[in-house]
């Protein structure tokens, strides 16, 4: 198997795992991660689409759909920015903050499975290989 076709197939059944939870929410997967993203960033700072784009590689219409589709299940809220409105600033709800432990949970029982029978030294040696592949994937889409 080459690294592209091992990599679809982990990425693949890590979906599958998160979208049980995802379908109790009545979200999809891709909503489900930024849901969980704006959970757990807005503790350390606001959140804006712009930094949505950049954490999932999205561009912003896309975004922008699926904020819409997040607000319209009344899971967050966009509202202007207190230093400057033309900006929203994305908030979540109750309803998202009573569903964050169920995420939290499938997260963390997914890396507990991910990593067993791995030694601390081999999750390091992993994080920065691929880490240096996602690099040289952005070095060549850049130029």
């Amino acid at each position: 198997m080459d690294i592209g076709k091992i990599i679809n197939h982990l990425s693949s059944r890590l979906r599958s795992r998160s979208q049980e939870v995802h379908t109790k929410l009545g979200i999809g997967n891709a909503q489900g991660k930024i849901l969980n993203f704006i959970l757990v960033e807005s503790a350390l700072h606001p959140v804006y689409q712009k930094d949505i784009e950049k954490e999932f590689s999205l561009r912003p219409p896309t975004v922008t759909e699926m904020l819409k589709s997040l607000e319209a299940r009344e899971l967050i809220l966009r509202i202007p920015d207190e230093q400057d409105g033309r900006f929203k600033r994305i908030v979540f709800t109750e309803k998202a903050a009573a569903v964050k432990d169920a995420l939290n949970k499938e997260i963390h029982e997914t890396e507990e499975l991910l990593l067993r029978g791995i030694s601390e030294e081999e999750l390091k040696e992993f994080i920065r290989i691929t880490e240096k592949m996602l690099q040289n994937l952005e070095c060549s889409e850049r130029g």
